[in-house]
Formats: C-alpha cells, sequence, structure tokens
C-alpha cells in the first residue's frame, strides 16, 4: 500500500510539473514577424557559445534579437521566418527615450520560448 501511494505521488508530481511548465499562449499578446535569423559564434567576459539573431519586425519597428540558440536535441536550431507570438519581458529607457534595451519571450512551435533581447534597431 505504501509503495502504491508512493507511486500515485509521483506521478502527481510529474503532472504537476509538466503542467507549470506548459506556456500559456495568451500571455503572449504581441506579434512578431521574424524575417530572417541565423547562428553567430560570441564571445564575450562570459565565455563563448553561440547565439541566435533574427530580423524582425515588431509594432512597426525594425529590430534585430539576439539570444541564446535553441536546441532541440543537443542541435541548434534556426527560426523560420514567420510571425511568431511574443511578451514583453524587459523595457528600460533612458530619460529621453533614445537608448534602450528590451527583453521579449517569443513562443515558438512545440511550446518552446526563445528568450531574446533587442541587439539592434532601425528605421
Amino acid at each position: 500500500m505504501k509503495r502504491l501511494a508512493a507511486l500515485l505521488f509521483l506521478v502527481l508530481c510529474a503532472a504537476f510539473t509538466l503542467a507549470a511548465q506548459t506556456p500559456n499562449p495568451a500571455d503572449y499578446t504581441m506579434k512578431v514577424h521574424i524575417s530572417a535569423s541565423h547562428l553567430q559564434g560570441d564571445c564575450d567576459q562570459l565565455g563563448c557559445g553561440t547565439y541566435l539573431h533574427a530580423d524582425s519586425t515588431l509594432n512597426g519597428k525594425k529590430l534585430q534579437l539576439s539570444g541564446n540558440v535553441v536546441r532541440v536535441k543537443n542541435i541548434p536550431m534556426l527560426i523560420a521566418p514567420g510571425d511568431y507570438p511574443a511578451k514583453l519581458t524587459k523595457d528600460v529607457h533612458n530619460s529621453n527615450g533614445t537608448l534602450f534595451v528590451q527583453g521579449f519571450d517569443v513562443l515558438l512551435p512545440d511550446n518552446i520560448i526563445w528568450h531574446c533581447a533587442t541587439n539592434g534597431v532601425s528605421e
């Protein structure tokens, strides 16, 4: 009986863990259009790694987004051009709005979330 109760407890914990990790599409109220993506090796103070960069349009602004590479089965992936739901996670401006950085979560198919930030802007 104790084994059955322990097994049931583990199954319930696993179910709650999976449910907590599934993103809610209703939270992603913005639409981002990705027109191109590419991988690039970069080095900074924290070390070297491969990053994903995407040319995108968001609210009429042309932005370049970058973030850690999305991996599926440990293979670095590109994002196919198209429209994706996104949400703003960080928005920092200076007093006159000329300098800014914004962070986004982009919801990709299969409930994969790409955490990215602006690293370029154009007209």
